[in-house]
């Protein structure tokens, strides 16, 4: 009995695992890995932009398949893609199914009576379905895209070297570098109390109010800890006692990385001009 209930709760863990995966930096030597860190935040930033004012599923169309070849260019593939990016486009596709049987206006496409239920599809509900959708998977997907391809140290210090102040990016380099520790210890902890007996599988109600009590409280008490020792560190070898500092590894920004920064809004600007007219 308590054999089938834990095959049963591992297989919810692993269904839960590949629905929802985690978004990570993938090292490759892509094309897209090698651009500037500054860069592709700009290149972020302009695209999500644009996502977000494009008014037409056209517009959307176009920035998705864009979208798509910088996937390409940077070596995530489709196998890649579909095992990454599967909740978001199923989420998606809910979003497009509910705008379609929401929206009651323009030319009627189809009417089905199932007994009670009236189904129907309408012109407009068809194409905001569809631009709703690909808004929210080229936001979602382009974001996912910047993490895969940015190393997040490379980030932190070229963030610096721009005018963050170094203290706000050792923040951002500390909670980057503690993530996959915190991940380790929280697997660690797991294992010792399931090793006690205590069942922290599965998705019900009791489960999740056990796993807060004997999984979070540990966990917090260890990231204190740490945050304690890491704090101490510091102190002793005068962190923060220069204001300016030096870099093993400069970010610098090349010629053609400035041209990418001033030239990338403006491509995205007369894109959203073309379809806004």
């Amino acid at each position: 009995m308590n054999f089938n209930r834990n095959t049963a709760s591992g297989r919810t863990s692993s269904l839960v695992k590949g629905f929802f995966p985690g978004l990570t930096y993938v090292d490759k030597r892509s094309p897209v890995h090698r651009i500037h860190p500054l860069v592709k935040l700009v290149m972020l930033f302009c695209f999500s932009l644009t996502v977000i004012a494009t008014p037409s599923w056209a517009g959307e169309t176009i920035l998705f398949c864009l979208l798509m070849i910088f996937y390409a260019l940077a070596g995530l593939g489709p196998v890649f893609i579909s095992r990454k990016l599967r909740f978001i486009f199923i989420f998606g596709l809910l979003i497009f199914l509910v705008q379609i049987l929401a929206v009651k206006e323009g030319i009627l496409l189809w009417d089905i009576q199932l007994g009670p239920v009236h189904l129907s599809a309408w012109s407009k509900g068809l194409l905001g379905g569809l631009s709703m959708m690909l808004r929210f998977v080229n936001i979602i997907g382009s974001s996912y895209l910047f993490v895969a391809t940015t190393d997040p140290n490379r980030l932190a210090y070229a963030l610096m070297q721009a005018g963050l102040p170094y203290r706000f990016g050792f923040m951002l380099v500390t909670a980057l570098r503690f993530i996959p520790v915190f991940y380790l210890e929280l697997e660690q902890v797991k294992n010792a109390q399931m090793a006690k007996g205590i069942e922290m599988e599965g998705l019900s109600p009791r489960n999740l109010l056990r796993a807060v009590r004997y999984l979070l409280v540990p966990l917090v008490i260890s990231a204190l800890s740490k945050v304690d020792v890491l704090a101490i560190s510091m102190e002793s070898r005068a962190f923060g006692l220069y204001p300016t500092r030096t870099y093993m590894h400069p970010q610098d920004l090349s010629g053609s990385d400035r041209v990418a920064i001033i030239a990338v809004p403006l491509i995205f600007l007369l894109f959203y001009l073309l379809f806004a007219s």
